[in-house]
């Protein structure tokens, strides 16, 4: 949901922009058919370099920087901050060497080292000098020079300060990117597991099995135990740092174990507010993809069963780390050699130019093949965000592969009522006959409500078929739940409403260890059959199952789309199944000793899944091909990709296309696009290579333009030929063009190709004026591609320097903390517009069902301007309701709209977290042997614990400021202020002589609770030590949560098995009511993207 929003720090700043500033392509004239090739100029791999280190070098030329969601902070917060170093780390000095045709021996490799640790060293000393007070966490000195620490929001301008720092950034919240539990998005295509993909059983009997290649999965962990692992696991090490708040025991360094169910600590939820369970299971998941050994009778095998498999755990509790852990897990796979790297995981930031993006660079130029997974935010235009944007690393998409679908005839009699027709399953039992599970005739019951387990209370279900309606609890619940009762099948029917209604969903889930055999019924024939068992019992039998094998190929909608901003770059790189993956879970055997692991299996849909099978992939191609460095390997998964249906895929949604594993590890020719970018300030230019053509933003208000790119194919076999050259163009522009200068061509060593982008003079460009398409190079047997993508519709509008100027609130007209001001500033007009309230303690609550209670500005048009908008504590609620005082709550403000360029489609921003409180502090506590202890009870302390389940925290003394006064001899002492424990308690010693002790606590939003704890016994006060006026604060409030109970306890199961969730994205909402979200978004899932409507795992 918004993990990835609240990011680890807490700032009145949290807005990211999608858009940022970089280099503009250069425009290159064309050489003509007589141009040369590169001659004994540095190989194809080494230029590939060139422009990741432009970005680098340019990041320090131009003075230190603060990210922009740092800018402003002030007061005692602690933020978590990555601090950039100018001094060029190892991987970045490497790779200017290599550019220059030179080589970095292990000497001036530990110089260059020396000379960053001793930076590193001076500037840890300057903060000192300067009274910077700091935690450091991790330090880097390859993929990175820097390091990780907590300073507090005061000190964050100081660092600037700092000889030698060039940037300093937050440490940003990551999570794992596989899809949630719930109803799977419809598709034509499901997929299954990794054996029948194209080409692997050719390259195993080969005997390329990744024998020597060392892969490292920087996730979640791995459960060491699993039967799968043995032989290949060869260990890891832990980057989560140990929070007593969330573990119950601190980990060794070389525990790189999934977070177990003995780890929670008390206080924690079991599922967070995005149903993400404390226990993790992802890396495994990932794991087994790459590398199980196939020690089961189901034919489950890893892609590269027998790589040396490392795990690194970068990511903790309910799935979620801090990008400051994955650096230092990437320096650790750099420093240790591995060959490539697998990260299932990322942000929202759409940015080339961060830490992550950096590291990743810098891996790859020191020869570690980096293979990320692009997000699960789709299908919209520029959702993939960090580390994926990296210019050198391979960003993957999630497709589909043919899968079996079943379907059996169904033959019902309930009373006079009969059906006999045959339906299709959505889902079925993993390893099991249809034939014998359903043999034989069954009693059918009518589950009552909306199936989940609480409606089998009064009816039994054991033995038989349960009917059960869709609605809202996800299907796989309703599953579980008759399957819990003892049903053997389970008829679940669509309802008023359903997609599809009133005939089936639709919908396939699969097969899987955990489920049922489960008929996907119509409306009609489900509320038929269910009326008749009201008068009637009713039986069913099964049979005549048939077997549809579906084509696949599939680009999945939750697959997060390219391009990577703002140079129009095209990502994904490649595509490859990530859809419905049978792979691996833990079980957790520290936990469960003599657990069985038969059936320790499951499937999981998400990039997530997609990029292992590009990791173990590019392992074969690596052992195929061991003197081809990382560049030659991503070059070859590009350029021999399966280009998929281009009338339902564009670039930005396949890249080159779905991997084909044999074709990459034995290419005839490969093609290199030639590209340039700016060095330095001075304008100096350099070389950049890859496997696809980007012509990028182009201006046509001012002119017609003429770009021309080179390519050069080699020929990797020797066995030269004579080649067609083609281009496709998928999406045209009027009057645009992209031509090559040579149709055909005799290969002999190498060819350069030069490929032109024309383009007319254009008055009034519009959002999708854009050019794309694919370059063939073919010679009948043999044939590549690369992607091409020139972008005609100007500049898009965004949300920049958003900031409140308040983070703590008390709307009770007292004249404190009363107002606040929202700030931004707009870089284009908006049409329909608005500023809506999220609640962060009910994200599933409100009219819609998306968290927003409502609104505090909403009209049809806004201007490109600075903004300023007063938060006087009234808003319009969304239920129609009149406008009223914005409850006490824990709130983002999200600012939405409509650009009326059309780029992009939709905005979101938002600034937060924000306070919003009228109640006083109550405080008990009594005095005993000198000693005072006692306790303070707020919502501080509730808000407080819900931040931690998104990755933010604060230190409860920075909310509440507690301080005691005593009187002796009936005159008071002079306040002494003291800090609570984070669970609010306190302690502090009182002296003999001291009559009374009253406790004042006055909290950030302006209100103040005082409670006498102690007053010594004296004639009418028969209770000595008792207080006689306890918990006195502020009076008259009204209750801000009426019927809420006690505070702070959070929801064991927050958000969890809800299906088909309100909508709440564009176009959706609830019949009868205002359509709040103009524009397009993918029904029922958390709003973790500006405008995109999907959630932040793949």
């Amino acid at each position: 949901m918004r993990k990835q929003k609240l990011m680890k720090y807490f700032s009145s700043l949290l807005a990211l922009v999608l858009v940022l500033s970089l280099l503009t392509p250069f425009t290159a004239a064309a050489t003509g058919e007589g141009a040369q090739p590169f001659g004994n100029g540095p190989s194809n791999s080494e230029l590939q370099v060139k422009a990741a280190i432009a970005e680098q070098l340019r990041t320090g030329s131009s003075g230190p920087k603060l990210h922009k969601d740092l800018q402003g902070l002030s007061g005692d917060e602690e933020v978590d901050v990555i601090i950039q170093l100018s001094e060029k780390p190892v991987g970045l000095e490497r790779g200017i060497q290599k550019s220059k045709g030179k080589a970095m021996n292990p000497f001036q490799a530990n110089k260059v080292k020396s000379n960053v640790r001793t930076q590193q060293s001076s500037a840890k000393k300057a903060m000192k000098a300067r009274g910077i007070s700091f935690a450091e966490k991790f330090t880097y000195d390859t993929v990175l020079n820097g390091f990780s620490a907590t300073v507090k929001a005061d000190d964050v301008d100081k660092l600037l300060d700092i000889e030698g720092v060039t940037l300093v950034e937050p440490d940003v919240t990551v999570e794992a990117f596989d899809e949630p539990s719930g109803e799977q998005p419809e598709t034509d295509a499901p997929s299954s597991g990794s054996l029948s993909f194209p080409g692997i059983e050719a390259l195993w009997q080969e005997g390329l099995e990744g024998q020597g290649v060392k892969v490292a999965v920087l996730d979640t962990g791995i459960d060491p135990d699993h039967p799968e692992f043995e032989g290949v696991y060869k260990g890891g090490k832990n980057f989560v740092a140990h929070n007593s708040s969330l573990y119950t025991t601190e980990r060794k360094p070389d525990d790189a174990s999934e977070t177990r169910p003995s780890e929670r600590a008390a206080g924690q939820p079991e599922f967070n507010a995005n149903g993400e369970s404390f226990y993790t299971s992802h890396g495994t998941h990932v794991a087994g993809i790459i590398a199980a050994i196939g020690a089961n009778d189901y034919g489950i095998k890893g892609i590269a069963p027998q790589v040396d498999l490392y795990a690194y755990r970068v990511l903790g509790a309910y799935g979620s780390g801090a990008t400051s852990s994955i650096l230092a897990g990437i320096e650790e796979a750099v420093n240790h050699n591995m060959d490539i790297i697998n990260l299932s995981f990322g942000v929202g930031a759409n940015t080339e130019t961060d830490a992550a993006a950096y590291a990743i660079n810098n891996a790859m130029m020191e020869g570690t093949i980096a293979v990320l997974a692009t997000g699960n935010t789709g299908p919209e235009r520029g959702t993939m965000g960090t580390p994926s944007t990296s210019r050198l690393g391979i960003a993957v998409g999630n497709t589909t592969s043919p899968e079996t679908m079943h379907a059996g005839q169904v033959n019902v009699q309930a009373g006079d009522y009969e059906l006999a027709k045959p339906v299709h399953l959505m889902a079925t039992t993993f390893g099991a006959s249809l034939s014998d599970q359903l043999a034989g005739e069954f009693e059918v019951v009518a589950v009552p409500g909306i199936g989940a387990a609480a409606d089998y209370e009064t009816i039994d279900a054991n033995g038989k078929v349960a009917l059960v309606s869709r609605g809202e609890i996800a299907f796989i619940d309703k599953i579980a739940a008759a399957q819990q009762a003892g049903a053997v099948a389970v008829l679940i029917h669509n309802n008023e409403g359903g997609s599809n209604a009133p005939a089936a969903s639709g919908t396939y889930l699969g097969d899987s260890f955990e489920f049922i055999p489960s008929f996907d019924l119509s409306q009609t024939d489900g509320e038929a059959l269910r009326s008749a068992l009201e008068s009637s019992s009713g039986t069913v039998t099964f049979g005549d199952f048939t077997q549809t094998l579906t084509i696949g190929d599939e680009v999945h909608d939750t697959s997060s789309r390219g391009p990577s901003m703002p140079n129009f770059d095209i990502k994904p790189d490649v595509s490859a199944p990530g859809t419905n993956v049978m792979s691996t879970i833990p079980m957790y055997q520290a936990d469960f000793p003599g657990v069985s692991y038969e059936e320790a299996y499951t499937r999981k849909t998400g990039t997530s899944m997609a990029a292992p099978h590009v990791t173990a992939i590019a392992a074969l191609v690596k052992q195929a091909n061991p003197q081809w460095d990382a560049f030659d390997v991503k070059v070859a998964l590009s350029n021999t990709a399966d280009v998929l249906d281009t009338n339902k895929f564009d670039v930005f949604a396949q890249g080159a296309g779905r991997v084909n594993a044999y074709e990459a590890a034995h290419p005839e020719i490969l093609a290199y696009a030639q590209d340039q970018a700016v060095l330095d300030e001075e304008g100096d230019m350099v070389d950049h290579e890859k496997g696809t053509i980007t012509f990028g933003p182009q201006s046509l208000e001012d002119g017609a333009v003429s770009v021309t790119k080179q390519v050069m194919i080699k020929d990797i076999t020797g066995n030269g030929g004579n080649y067609d050259v083609t281009i496709d163009e998928t999406k045209s522009f009027e009057g645009a063009a992209v031509t090559v200068d040579q149709s055909s061509f005799t290969l002999n060593g190498e060819q350069l190709l030069n490929v032109t982008l024309t383009a007319p003079q254009t008055a009034e460009p519009k959002a999708g004026d854009e050019l794309l398409g694919y370059l063939y190079i073919s010679n009948g047997d043999t044939e590549i591609s690369l992607p091409f993508a020139a972008d005609f519709s100007g500049e898009p509008t965004a949300v920049t320097d958003i900031s409140i100027s308040e983070t703590d609130m008390s709307f009770d007209e007292d004249g404190v903390k009363d107002a606040a001001d929202l700030s931004f500033t707009l870089t284009g007009d908006l049409a329909t517009n608005y500023i809506e309230i999220w609640d962060i303690m009910n994200p599933y609550g409100g009219p819609y069902g998306d968290g927003y209670i409502g609104y505090v500005h909403a009209s049809d048009s806004l201007k490109a301007d600075d903004h300023t908008f007063t938060i006087d504590g009234q808003y319009q609620p969304w239920d129609g309701s009149p406008a009223t005082t914005i409850p006490d709550g824990l709130y983002t403000f999200d600012i939405k709209g409509v650009p009326v360029s059309g780029k992009p489609s939709f905005l979101h921003e938002y600034a937060g977290p924000v306070i919003v409180k009228t109640t006083a502090p109550e405080i008990t506590g009594t005095v005993t042997d000198g000693q005072a202890t006692g306790q303070v009870d707020d919502m501080y302390s509730v808000y407080k614990q819900e931040l931690v389940l998104y990755g933010a925290t604060f230190d409860l003394n920075e909310k509440l400021h507690a301080s005691y006064t005593a009187t002796q001899k009936g005159k008071p002492v002079e306040p002494v202020a003291f800090d609570l424990a984070q669970d609010g308690s306190f302690t502090f010693p009182v002296s003999e002589k001291t009559d009374s002790v009253t406790v004042t606590v006055k909290d950030a939003a302006g209100n103040v609770g005082e409670a006498v704890i102690y007053e010594k016994e004296k004639p009418g006060n028969p209770y000595p030590g008792k207080p006689d006026h306890p918990g006195k604060g502020k009076s008259g409030k009204p209750d801000k949560h009426p019927g809420k109970g006690k505070p702070g306890k959070p929801d064991e199961h927050p958000g969890k098995g809800k299906p088909d969730k309100p909508d709440k994205h564009p176009g959706k909402g609830k019949s009868g009511k205002p359509d709040k979200h103009p524009g397009k978004g993918k029904p029922g899932k958390p709003d973790g993207h500006p405008g995109k409507g999907k959630p932040g795992r793949e």
